[in-house]
């Protein structure tokens, strides 16, 4: 194994995806490698940030997806024939050694997949879409002429997310939407506007928390929105 192999392998070795023979003989070639060492410091320090303190778990079916395309591109490489004198040329030796280092790229690739996407879970700034995949997500709807309308609530995140229909009617200017969290004793309070932009984009995160409404309600309210509704809700969505 040449200098270029050894270097190679510290990604691998720093995630413990090298075999035994591998990993003694990359482990011979660290004690006096200083690149290598540092490369292998760096690769774990890089991997123990990745998964300090996530929150989410990546999906099951996220390591055998990695695992199967990488061993799709793994089964296209074939060694080269020995020489003519039986012995293994030095190309050879190099395209034996290969899935070694294919099974070593799926290990990191398992690793830094699993490890980014649940970072990027976690920091997920919208909480829009965090209320609609919650584990409690709940949807409640209710039929109009435009389609259903939706109310996603997550008891666990303490919000809720109103889902239009895409043919949902617009404000028309000087009006707009709002939404009202409606308790057991028919008072309404305030859950957010439903501007034009917001029914052209069909959902939209309301304000406050649901903890106690039996419906949600849209009215028609003047541009600016009302401390309490002035017209009747034309939308109201059980959340029982």
């Amino acid at each position: 194994m040449n200098e270029e192999e050894m270097h190679e392998m510290a990604f691998a070795y720093a995630i413990h995806a090298l075999d035994d023979d591998d990993r003694q003989t990359f482990e011979a070639h660290l004690a006096e490698c200083p690149a290598c060492q540092r490369d292998v410091v760096q690769t774990q320090d890089a991997v123990a940030g990745l998964s300090e303190d996530l929150a989410v778990e990546p999906p099951p079916h996220l390591r055998s997806v990695v695992l199967d395309r990488v061993a799709a591109e793994a089964s296209t490489v074939t060694p080269l024939a020995p020489r003519r004198d039986g012995r293994a040329s030095s190309e050879t030796r190099r395209r034996e050694h290969r899935p070694v280092r294919w099974l070593a790229a799926a290990a990191a690739a398992v690793v830094l997949a699993g490890g980014v996407w649940g970072v990027s879970r976690t920091l997920d700034p919208d909480p829009t879409s965090q209320v609609l995949q919650a584990a409690d997500a709940a949807e409640h709807t209710a039929d109009t002429e435009d389609g259903p309308v939706a109310v996603v609530v997550s008891d666990a995140a303490g919000q809720a997310v109103v889902q239009l229909p895409g043919n949902f009617a617009a404000p028309q200017s000087g009006q707009v939407y709002q939404a009202w969290f409606v308790g057991p004793d028919g008072a309404a309070r305030s859950a957010g506007l439903l501007t034009a932009e917001t029914v052209a984009e069909g959902r939209s995160l309301l304000e406050g928390s649901p903890d106690g409404a039996v419906a949600v309600g849209l009215t028609v309210e003047p541009a600016g929105g009302s401390t309490q509704p002035t017209t009747e809700p034309f939308v109201v969505v059980p959340l029982a």
